[in-house]
């Protein structure tokens, strides 16, 4: 479940700034959970907490413990247990979940046709049924809370995250970037920044849908969130947030405005935003410099692996090379491999660095009903988003385009934490959509 490369180089944090964190945001969330009194919110907020702080100590939760498995894949397993019991198991039968049903099963068919049952299935199973626990405990969260109060009350498990980043930044503590930049990442002792800025994204995304607080507050967590991207100095979210970014400040900007108006602030907000796109793109620059020369055309990456040069595979932190030997390692399979793949987790046993990318991995892992049915699941609950009518509708539709972004050059869909974020856009998808219709079927 962890790659070479998220296991690298990223110093920790030392124990006397780790664990006093740690513990104070313990009382914190126990005060938080015992204030929701609903079992599902509780679960939520404990597990998401629970994953984020044993994250930090990756010295210690990454290390195999039981049957090569660590701490935190172990706490993935019996989180998932203990989510079963703290949801509404009728929501189990809700036609929204089929398509994250068809991928299980695909998993199972996969495995069946390869190796059999193997731990790398137990991983899949486990992590897909983590997801759907946490989208279907926000539902039932949302549907019994009081507006935005559930959403508030998540906020609160982002408190070490925060803290440590803050404590890292001033005490210096960073890590290298993956490109030949001399930039660093500071990601509060965390292990890599990929992990880390999908936890700031999912703060972000919270952060937006929290209607339930005082408006200047909440826009000044999303200023803090963005922020804290940018000091994670990963440039797949930096992209990644831009459409939730820019539908939370157009939707907010929008609603102070009569209906009349409207037309002229959407103007002015294009315009507004085509500004401080070209003012950001000067700033950033040099970080994303061989974005421009990759994206020029004066570059072949529609090639076998070993015929890319060592300054191309060094464009975009080497991921069109990685992406090739994936593909390229699909097209020498037989036909079983070319339409239900090698397997769940079988990269691990053919390649050093995982896909930095969704689909490819589904690619190679699942063959081509792989990347039919993730596409399926993500189009599924955007189309559902888009079918809301609520005044958070357009954020909504921002946050699913950004967890979609993010699996374009890394994977959310094979971190907990990114199941995290993802279950909760999408049980709050549902919950939007129950306000529509009583109840969501």
């Amino acid at each position: 479940m962890i790659s070479n490369e998220l296991g690298a180089t990223a110093p920790s944090l030392p124990a006397y700034l780790l664990y006093p964190i740690a513990l104070l945001s313990l009382v914190i969330i126990l005060f938080v959970m015992a204030r929701t009194r609903d079992r599902s919110a509780g679960f939520v907020i404990g597990a998401s907490w629970l994953r984020y702080v044993m994250s930090a100590f990756h010295t210690i939760t990454f290390r195999p413990l039981v049957a090569g498995m660590s701490a935190n894949a172990l706490a993935s397993m019996g989180l998932f247990i203990v989510g079963l019991m703290n949801i509404n198991l009728r929501h189990l039968q809700l036609r929204y979940l089929l398509p994250f049903y068809v991928l299980i099963a695909l998993a199972v068919v996969s495995a069946l046709a390869n190796d059999g049952f193997t731990p790398g299935l137990v991983t899949v199973i486990t992590k897909h049924g983590y997801l759907i626990v946490i989208v279907l405990a926000t539902y039932g969260a949302m549907s019994r809370g009081r507006g935005g109060d559930f959403m508030t009350a998540m906020l609160w498990t982002f408190f070490p995250v925060l803290i440590w980043q803050m404590l890292s930044v001033v005490l210096g503590y960073g890590k290298m970037t993956e490109t030949d930049v001399n930039d660093i990442s500071y990601i509060g002792g965390y292990n890599h920044e990929a992990t880390f800025s999908v936890m700031l994204a999912t703060c972000l995304t919270i952060a937006c849908f929290a209607t339930g607080i005082n408006r200047q507050l909440r826009l000044g967590i999303v200023l803090l969130c963005i922020g804290g991207v940018v000091l994670a100095n990963y440039r797949t979210t930096l992209v990644a947030i831009v459409p939730l970014v820019l539908m939370f400040f157009a939707s907010s900007s929008l609603s102070r405005f009569p209906w009349r108006d409207r037309p002229f602030v959407v103007s002015a907000l294009i315009v507004i935003g085509a500004i401080a796109l070209g003012v950001l793109s000067l700033f950033f620059a040099e970080r994303f410099n061989d974005v421009t020369v990759a994206t020029s055309g004066d570059v072949n990456f529609f090639k076998p692996p070993n015929e890319y040069t060592v300054e191309e595979g060094r464009l975009l932190s080497g991921r069109p090379a990685i992406w090739s030997s994936y593909i390229y390692a699909w097209l020498q399979g037989d036909l079983t491999d070319y339409v239900i793949g090698f397997g769940p987790e079988s990269w691990n046993d053919a390649f050093p660095l995982y896909a930095h990318n969704t689909l490819v991995n589904y690619l190679y892992e699942y063959g081509v009903v792989g990347v039919v049915i993730i596409l399926w699941v993500w189009g599924s609950m955007l189309v559902s988003a888009l079918r809301v009518r609520h005044p958070q509708a357009g954020i909504l539709v921002g946050a699913h385009l950004c967890y979609i972004v993010l699996n374009m050059a890394t994977m959310p869909m094979w971190m907990v934490e990114g199941n995290i974020m993802y279950g909760l856009i999408c049980g709050y998808t549902l919950y939007l959509l129950s306000l529509q219709r009583q109840p969501v079927t």
